[in-house]
């Protein structure tokens, strides 16, 4: 994830937060996971914001850079989502939504992985300003075949 994205990921994501309160009112955090998934999905925009803002934070004797902030705010984020998609699964109970549960945490396990990735500033994640044509190639295939299943999954099951 380059950097220049985070900051209004980051802002998209508190967007979307504040969005579903106001559109359910505060009665929606009585739930304690409710509550507590909301909460997460908020620090993981917050660390976004702040992996988007700063260069580093200079912690006592150690100094944090950005992309410990957004690589933590990925491995939020994933868990967020895959809690409440499995949670959904649960109250529930259907067949699409166990689907749907089991495809979030495929999704959310890569997820945690690409952040894990970046909080060690790995090989394995690109944080160069301009990335390889076939890492590119790559990325694009995987939104496709992501795109396409998760079309499949909403409209075949």
């Amino acid at each position: 994830m380059k950097r220049r994205t985070v900051l209004p990921l980051g802002i998209v994501m508190l967007g979307l937060g504040s969005a579903y309160l106001a559109a359910f009112g505060p009665h929606v955090l009585t739930d304690p996971l409710a509550g507590v998934l909301l909460t997460g999905f908020a620090l993981s925009a917050v660390l976004m914001i702040v992996g988007g803002l700063v260069v580093s934070v200079p912690v006592g004797d150690r100094t944090i850079p950005w992309n410990v902030f957004v690589g933590i705010g990925d491995v939020l984020l994933a868990a967020v989502v895959t809690l409440s998609a499995i949670r959904s699964a649960i109250v529930v109970g259907d067949t699409a939504s166990w689907v749907f549960a089991a495809a979030m945490l495929a999704g959310g396990s890569s997820i945690a992985w690409f952040g894990v990735q970046t909080v060690r500033d790995s090989r394995h994640v690109d944080l160069e300003a301009t990335p390889s044509s076939r890492r590119l190639v790559a990325i694009a295939l995987l939104v496709a075949v992501s795109v396409g299943s998760g079309a499949f999954v909403a409209t075949g099951v």
